[in-house]
């Protein structure tokens, strides 16, 4: 079976190539893998774990009706040989080991085995160590294997960092550890160019020591912001006592600090040129088409620049600041928190449509966390008092499931993700009082804290034992079984939409033919209602969760409630400036 599945996929890596290399990890030099690839060189433990990563992309119809056994087999096997052969305690090891071990840990992660990836990356992390990756490589080396090594080394930051997004899982690697330096252009490493960069210790701070006219190329930019996403999820994340830190506000807080950081950043991604833009002038190959290798870490670059933003400004992760610290909070500053958060959040959702829209491949299964933590701020503020703005949050949030469903065809992770975000939105309306800029004691439970916890908690969303919708203890949370999308083009390879009469969550929206004269986000007992007003037909959520129970009859319907051909909520424009107080 392995010789077949060689023989099939490994001569033609198309999906490797458009889904996975750069996207974002970078483990081997094309050139070098196919080099060793005729030579027979690989080891088959690297072979297997590459299989298993190509499998999930793969179109060949000799894999067709079992890619996930398949890939499942291909990944034990990969496995038991490391463990079985010793390759990877032995003193002769070398960068295979460590590149097959990543590529288990990230098929491990996708799948939700938090402990099992949480194992490999700690092993690949340490092999890692032990062959000094985290230094800069010796200059007797061709600059091909040089740069390819580095690239290995900060795939593993990333994987790690992306990882402890989550409670109590600081990351494996120590920033002032890495003294290797940032990679290079993604042209210069094609053609085995040696380019001189900056290293992490010189920027990762935001205070650069290093030559003033340098600029990171986009890889590198991907390593500063995974370094600053790291930083924003520890602090944020991390359920300690908050009551021995400076207040958010102040300007010697962790706060504060990150967000210069941010703002430092800001110069190097461009955050406000338009994605198509920088695609068009760099990123094309000589026949026109996108160049998937270069735009994958462009793309996440930008999406984890508004990711940070969206963490250190979510209502509630914000509130939880505000709420244990001694000294009074500034209602303005809370107020302008909170409008940076929702914009970042527009912007995070609005970069997915642009590099949609542009022909870039957007399908790494971090960006279900990304497309998550941006989801819950729309869904909060599908409550909010301003009809305006309700109706645009429920354009992005629908948006955001639609591209959660999408890139859920891979990853698994990304199917529980998105299956949380429903559940959380059909909770959202108890959490409306989040958007208050008025400083408040917490009022929530501890199901509503849980909740509240467990839907910014990439390792928890993405365990299938611990899924949101287990948190509450209702399969049937969801209140929409949808599955939206706002674009249509022949990479829809998969129809999400269920029947009405085979999913009951759909028989809680209500057709309603006239817009609701006085709606607001505001509850009244007995009574909920959104404005929807650029959404035809309108829509009415009766909550399915028992508690509350909004009283709302709403007759069933057989068919989605909206075109999405046709519907205008989608057409997203620029961020309006809100005053929120």
């Amino acid at each position: 079976m392995a010789e077949e599945a060689r023989e099939a996929e490994i001569e033609h890596p198309r999906g490797i190539k458009r889904y996975c290399h750069n996207q974002p990890y970078t483990f081997f030099h094309e050139g070098h893998f196919r080099e060793r690839l005729q030579q027979g060189t690989w080891p088959n433990y690297l072979l297997f774990a590459f299989l298993a990563s190509a499998l999930r992309y793969s179109t060949d119809p000799w894999f067709e009706g079992k890619h996930s056994d398949a890939l499942e087999e291909y990944a034990a096997a990969s496995w038991r040989l490391i463990v079985g052969c010793g390759c990877a305690v032995e003193e002769g090891a070398d960068t295979a080991v460590v590149q097959a071990i990543s590529l288990l840990a990230v098929i491990d992660s996708a799948a939700g085995r938090r402990r099992a990836a949480w194992v490999k990356i700690g092993l690949a992390v340490r092999i890692s160590q032990d062959l000094h990756l985290m230094m800069d490589p010796a200059t007797s080396l061709p600059e091909t294997e040089r740069e390819e090594r580095r690239r290995l080394f900060w795939s593993i930051y990333l994987l790690d960092r992306f990882v402890s997004c989550s409670k109590q899982r600081p990351p494996a690697i120590l920033d002032s550890d890495c003294q290797v330096q940032l990679p290079c252009d993604e042209l210069d490493f094609r053609q085995g160019i040696a380019q001189k960069t900056e290293t992490l210790t010189n920027l990762g701070t935001g205070a650069s020591s290093g030559h003033p006219a340098y600029r990171p190329g986009q890889f590198a930019l991907l390593v500063l912001m995974a370094c600053v996403l790291s930083r924003c999820a520890r602090y944020m994340l991390d359920n300690r006592d908050f009551a021995e830190e400076r207040a958010p506000f102040n300007p010697q807080s962790d706060y504060v600090t990150i967000s210069s950081i941010l703002l430092y950043y800001e110069s190097f991604i461009d955050s406000g040129r338009a994605v198509e833009e920088i695609v068009r002038l760099g990123m094309l190959k000589q026949d026109g088409v996108v160049d998937q290798q270069m735009v994958g870490h462009m793309i996440l670059a930008r999406v984890l620049f508004h990711l940070c933003h969206c963490l250190l400004n979510h209502p509630f992760l914000l509130r939880q600041r505000v709420n244990a610290t001694q000294e009074r909070t500034p209602t303005t500053w809370l107020a302008r928190s909170l409008e940076v958060g929702l914009e970042h959040a527009g912007r995070l959702t609005r970069v997915f449509r642009d590099a949609k829209d542009t022909g870039c491949t957007v399908a790494t299964s971090f960006y279900g966390y990304c497309l998550l933590v941006a989801g819950t701020i729309h869904a909060l503020y599908t409550h909010s008092q301003d009809p305006e703005l309700q109706q645009e949050s429920m354009g992005y949030l629908i948006s955001d499931i639609a591209y959660l469903d999408d890139i859920a065809r891979y990853w698994t992770n990304t199917k529980l993700i998105a299956s949380g975000l429903r559940t959380f939105w059909g909770h959202s309306a108890r959490f409306s009082s989040l958007l208050d800029p008025q400083p408040s004691p917490s009022t929530f439970s501890v199901l509503d804290l849980e909740i509240l916890w467990t839907s910014v908690d990439y390792g928890i969303m993405s365990d299938p034992d611990k899924s949101l919708s287990q948190s509450v203890c209702a399969s049937d949370a969801s209140p929409l079984g949808w599955g939206m999308s706002p674009w249509k083009d022949d990479n829809d390879l998969v129809d999400h939409i269920s029947d009405a009469d085979d999913n009951p969550f759909l028989h809680s929206l209500a057709i309603v033919n006239t817009p609701l004269p006085h709606a607001t986000g505001t509850r009244t007992p007995g009574q909920h209602r959104m404005s929807l007003s650029s959404i035809q037909p309108f829509l009415q959520l009766n909550s399915v969760f028992g508690t509350p129970n909004f009283g709302l009859d709403s007759p069933k319907v057989s068919q989605p409630a909206i075109n999405i051909e046709t519907d205008t909520a989608l057409a997203f424009g620029p961020t309006r400036a809100r005053s929120l107080s």
